[in-house]
């Protein structure tokens, strides 16, 4: 397997408002794709459209304000077998650090198309960090 794609950010906000970001239709909308349906409900899938394909990811572990896991369901090809972690745990100075790790890539996927999409997610957590810091909608697929 490949390695993880991995993003640590400092966020002056309080953990359960970047919980209920990362883990419900409307917070994701707010720093992600507007087309977000989510519920913080073990089981659940939550969808992300885009325009074209929709990426279906199952809420396999919750831990409120600490913890958003999700597998893939489908809808994007190469992401088969991936998880993605979202973990919010107290910041030295201050605020809370938000972990954010996806993992589980196959080998045979092009270093090229993993750059790419651990670019985006970078980009996506910087939006992250902004829409809980400031309460303004930031997405990043409008």
């Amino acid at each position: 397997m490949a390695g993880p794609l991995m993003h640590t950010v400092t966020i002056d906000g309080d953990a359960n408002k970047i919980y209920e970001a990362i883990s419900t239709g409307q917070g994701l909308a707010s720093f992600w794709t507007r087309d977000s349906k989510a519920e913080p409900k073990v089981g659940s899938t939550a969808t992300f459209g885009f325009g074209g394909p929709v990426l279906e990811l199952k809420v396999s572990e919750l831990k409120p304000g600490k913890l958003v896991r999700w597998t893939d369901a489908g809808g994007f090809p190469g992401w088969e077998g991936t998880t993605i972690s979202w973990e919010i745990v107290p910041a030295r100075e201050g605020g809370q650090d938000l972990r954010f790790t996806h993992a589980g890539w196959p080998e045979s996927l092009a270093p090229s198309e993993l750059a790419s999409v651990n670019y985006t997610w970078g980009r996506i957590v910087g939006r992250l960090k902004k829409h809980v810091e400031t309460g303004e909608p930031v997405p990043f697929f409008p």
